[in-house]
């Protein structure tokens, strides 16, 4: 899990660095000296919420509190940009509805998943029942 977690880092951080080379372009000033520390640290945001993405392999874990786990490492993932990168303002309206969408496609995310496991289980429990009902030939 820890060679996954650290493979799933580097990706976040590349793609992360990618988001901030877009931000950083759109901005309008685009001067490698100023730009190239806030890119490098975004790059950190990427890569905390793509290496956290193995709790969701705990298999001790519910899948709700996983999902409510790696929400909140998100979350202080996004209020880490908010306050050192200036992705938002801190408390505005437009952090607050950044927090709503966040908390909207996690609470999507888990209905997916918890319906598509709840479906697998069923079938699971179908088959079992089917075979113990017919055993196999030769016993």
């Amino acid at each position: 899990m820890r060679k996954k977690a650290i493979w799933l880092a580097l990706l976040g951080y590349a793609l992360g660095c990618g988001i901030g080379v877009f931000f950083a372009l759109r901005s309008g000033n685009f001067s490698l000296k100023t730009s190239l520390p806030r890119i490098l640290l975004g790059g950190i945001p990427g890569a905390v919420a793509m290496a956290s993405t193995v709790i969701y392999d705990i298999e001790e874990w519910s899948l709700l509190r996983a999902t409510v786990t790696h929400f909140v490492i998100v979350m202080g993932v996004i209020i880490f940009g908010c306050f050192v990168l200036d992705w938002f303002e801190p408390w505005s309206l437009s952090f607050w509805i950044m927090i709503a969408v966040e908390a909207v496609a996690y609470f999507i995310i888990w209905l997916i998943m918890y319906l598509g496991y709840r479906g697998q289980i069923r079938k699971l429990n179908e088959m079992l029942k089917e075979s113990k009902e017919d055993p196999p030939s030769g016993e």
